[in-house]
């Protein structure tokens, strides 16, 4: 696999050092190496059958993804991208990880669904389906370019239960309380956990990045978890890896919503490694070690953070 040379800043490089549990070497191996290429099987369209002995007709090899149903490594053939099956919305292009975050949030047929940062709309098919054309996912984005690019993403793999919503997602909570059954809030974020993708992702990081990102990552999180039904089920992700945008925003719900409990979370195939319980300064709620991260140099592809966050019954905001 090709390797690529990439420099990080001296304040990115100190950030990473004082992570505990990690191997900067190792880190900085997986930033130079690509992606992998991974695919999505989409059974709004076809079977995984049917589309496997698609695919390996055309010379395609297909490797299963360990903690995703649908999920799978490509390589060799034709540019996949470039195919009808691509083209007819069989395939879905999804990195590895982050198909995670619609695996982990147990969507059920028949759920009301919110996704709160939908654009472009990976994890949004992904949960349309796993609803199986049946209940609604409302997909939610605050850019005009982005919801286009969405809208034609959820239109080309046949999603027909679904609604898309052009809104600052902090303003759902409020207009629409408790009322879906299942939320994902996979926010915005610094993207440390997909420098490899983004080589610019590392000049333009500073700590103040991460800072005032994370005020808007709360401010989503809080929205999210009072547009959800009690007994609901939220998943909160991001791609990256600083404490201020993961375990510090999680932490903060935990203080302001008493029903908001965090559940464990368990992945076969992958590496987890434990949260951090404090940074800085900080201590975080100690619930927080329910939470898991994902380093690239452990998933050979994304870095992301994951929290599973329940609504109790007659709890009060």
């Amino acid at each position: 696999m090709e390797h690529r040379r990439i420099t990080l800043s001296e304040q990115l490089l100190a950030f990473l050092r004082e992570l505990p549990d990690i191997d900067i070497d190792s880190l900085m191996e997986a930033y130079s190496r690509p992606l992998p290429s991974s695919i999505r099987i989409n059974t709004l369209k076809t079977s995984v059958e049917r589309c496997l002995s698609l695919l390996r007709e055309d010379g395609y090899l297909l490797e299963k993804i360990p903690w995703t149903r649908y999920g799978y490594y490509v390589s060799g053939g034709d540019n996949l991208a470039e195919s009808i099956w691509h083209m007819l919305g069989l395939v879905y292009f999804q990195g590895p990880v982050s198909m995670l975050a619609a695996e982990l949030l147990d969507v059920e047929p028949g759920n009301y669904v919110l996704d709160l940062c939908a654009a472009p709309g990976s994890k949004s098919t992904h949960i349309a389906q796993l609803l199986q054309e049946r209940g609604v996912i409302v997909a939610n984005d605050i850019s005009v370019d982005r919801v286009k690019a969405l809208a034609s993403n959820m239109q080309k793999v046949g999603v027909i239960n679904s609604i898309i919503t052009l809104r600052d997602g902090r303003i759902f909570g409020k207009r629409h309380p408790s009322m879906f059954d299942r939320v994902l809030v996979d926010a915005p974020c610094s993207s440390l956990g997909i420098i490899s993708k983004d080589w610019s992702v590392a000049k333009r990081w500073s700590e103040k990045v991460s800072e005032r990102i994370s005020r808007l990552q709360l401010g989503l999180l809080i929205s999210g978890f009072d547009a959800l039904k009690p007994g609901g089920k939220m998943i909160y992700s991001t791609c990256t890896l600083h404490p201020l945008e993961n375990e510090a925003v999680v932490s903060e719900l935990l203080e302001k919503r008493e029903d908001a409990k965090l559940e464990n979370l368990h992945v076969e195939g992958v590496k987890t490694r434990k949260p951090l319980e404090e940074w800085k300064g900080m201590t975080f709620h100690p619930d927080i070690r329910r939470c898991i991260r994902i380093y690239p140099c452990d998933s050979g592809a994304e870095g992301f953070f994951f929290a599973k966050i329940v609504k109790q019954d007659g709890g009060g905001a």
